[in-house]
């Protein structure tokens, strides 16, 4: 259970609930064909944990964010990508828990580019997203591993 990096992502949560699920074959090509890509088996059993929070004491529970783990590939190694996304389908996070890059790839400033990016945005380091210098294809795994969390929840829980 992965405690801890839930409460770092979304810490104003009381509680986290958690969804294995499968994606289906019909989900899979919506997600590659909008990916431009095959996903990674891991990623077909995706788990996927929604903080729970409440707007006072006294209110009933509600979900508030979508929560995912997502592994990237970089020069060093796996990068574990923690992905938010909201309710409006947005990115609200993104926090890296293991990384054998530059500590560049952690800076706030580099991960806050994420915030509020949709579907819709390209996610890529010479468009929308700033990578540290030299750390161009760290940064695109990064940004990558985020569209890609992003993409499967949206497919998962989107409104049919």
């Amino acid at each position: 259970w992965p405690g801890e990096k839930l409460k770092a992502l979304f810490p104003q949560a009381e509680s986290f609930e958690q969804k294995n699920l499968y994606v289906s074959d019909e989900q899979r090509l919506n997600i590659e064909k909008a990916l431009e890509g095959r996903l990674p088996e891991e990623d077909l059993k995706p788990s996927i944990y929604f903080a729970v929070v409440r707007n006072t004491p006294d209110a009933p529970p509600r979900k508030a964010g979508a929560i995912m783990f997502i592994d990237a590939q970089g020069d060093g190694g796996k990068i574990e990508i923690g992905v938010v996304v909201s309710g409006k389908g947005e990115l609200m996070k993104v926090q890296i828990f293991e990384n054998k890059e530059s500590p560049k790839l952690i800076d706030p400033s580099f991960l806050k580019q994420f915030e509020g990016k949709k579907a819709s945005d390209p996610l890529k380091t010479s468009n929308d997203i700033k990578a540290p210098a030299g750390m161009d294809k760290a940064a695109q795994s990064i940004a990558g591993g985020a569209r890609r969390g992003l993409f499967i929840i949206n497919e998962m829980f989107r409104k049919k």
